[in-house]
């Protein structure tokens, strides 16, 4: 698989002669955790009160940083100024997935949040004869002993609903959309024999007597078929929730957000290090943190080639990826930073787009809008479409 990929790497479901995992009662996501020191989500350095002039929207750079691997910058993403963020790298060193990258993103003003959920391997075996089979839910080799998912919804009921999603038990399902273009690219990036599904799920239920509705998105995908083992997996998965009315009415704002969201290359090497070094079974050690910094500083040389890979992995698929962007998230549209000539994405339905170099943007719906006729917004540069 390309090392692209891995982080993003889906899994879907084929239902087989397996019971259906809504029999069991089956909770695999460990506690997560509130950000720590180390682990708070900060503005990018360019980043402070953003001047509106007219009406803009400026999109601040966000980061949050690892402590277990040197507090490093594990991922970014671009918010619109004013709203608050939350992250933290959570390190689960008994599961094969070993991190869930922990970030929530709100609106103070109306409440629509964007919150990223986690994610996890499974494997499905028929237990070898006269011995008993793992416990539903249990750790098999790093991987939770679960059957292959049928129905989207019921998998979102049993897996999340339990946690993070607590709030939509009894909720009223409006839709349920599947995402083609998300599962073929998954597929691609496994890059063995493998079958997946992607899914929206539109919930509508009551907050404080406020009709709410939210977007739960998620995919998975089955790499074994029978017999028995089968492997599979889920990623993807990150719901949007609001007041009833203000997803559709925010698309393009909620989908900026979710297109920018990335781990850095240096912590995506590291990620893959470790991967490596699970595989070798030292488990314990990865437990650690200290044990963890001294054996990341013992493979230092191949992280720096790994983070070398990822990068230029990342410079030739950015068309792809922001194709595969622009098809399954809405109201965005593909233009070119002039700084780093990269792809970014920002809300369709405005005029005029603009970037400094600390990476912060400013989106006007006035055609002849300059930030720099404004002089406490400092130098920008126009994007361009793609």
């Amino acid at each position: 698989m390309p090392i692209i990929g891995f982080l993003a790497a889906c899994a879907i479901g084929i239902a087989g002669c397996a019971p259906s995992a809504s029999q069991f009662n089956w909770q695999l996501q460990p506690a997560l955790q509130t950000p720590g020191a180390g682990q708070i989500v900060q503005p990018g350095q360019g980043a402070g009160p953003g001047a509106q002039a007219g009406n803009a929207i400026k999109f601040e750079p966000w980061f949050v940083t690892d402590p277990m691997v040197d507090n490093v910058t594990a991922m970014t993403w671009l918010a619109p100024d004013g709203w608050l963020g939350e992250g933290s790298v959570q390190w689960w060193h008994e599961w094969s997935r070993l991190t869930f990258l922990q970030t929530r993103i709100t609106d103070p003003t109306s409440g629509l949040t964007i919150e990223w959920l986690p994610t996890q391997n499974f494997i499905w075996f028929d237990p070898l004869a006269g011995l008993p089979p793992p416990p539903i839910g249990g750790n098999y080799q790093g991987q939770a002993y679960v059957p292959p998912p049928a129905d989207p919804v019921q998998f979102v009921s049993d897996f999340w609903m339990p946690g993070m999603l607590a709030h939509l038990r009894g909720a009223t399902i409006v839709r349920v959309d599947q995402v083609p273009a998300v599962a073929d690219e998954f597929v691609r990036q496994y890059g063995g024999p493998a079958t997946a599904s992607a899914f929206k799920i539109r919930y509508q239920f009551n907050q404080n007597g406020q009709a709410w509705e939210e977007d739960v998105s998620f995919a998975w995908l089955v790499s074994g078929l029978q017999p028995p083992p089968i492997l599979w997996q889920t990623a993807f998965a990150y719901s949007v929730r609001a007041p009833a009315g203000m997803l559709d009415q925010n698309a393009g704002v909620v989908s900026t957000i979710v297109s920018s969201r990335a781990t850095t290359p240096r912590w995506e090497a590291s990620y893959l290090v470790v991967r490596q070094l699970f595989a070798e079974g030292i488990q314990q050690q990865l437990a650690d943190t200290a044990a963890l910094g001294q054996l990341l500083a013992e493979h230092r040389a191949e992280s720096q080639a790994l983070q070398e890979q990822v990068t230029q992995e990342r410079l030739a698929s950015q068309d792809r990826i922001a194709t595969l962007r622009g098809e399954t998230l809405a109201g965005i549209q593909n233009l070119t930073n002039p700084y780093n000539n990269t792809i970014v994405q920002m809300p369709a339905d405005w005029n005029t787009y603009w970037v400094n170099q600390q990476g912060e943007y400013i989106v006007s719906d006035q055609q002849n809008f300059d930030p720099n006729q404004v002089p406490q917004l400092g130098s920008w540069q126009r994007l361009q479409p793609r």
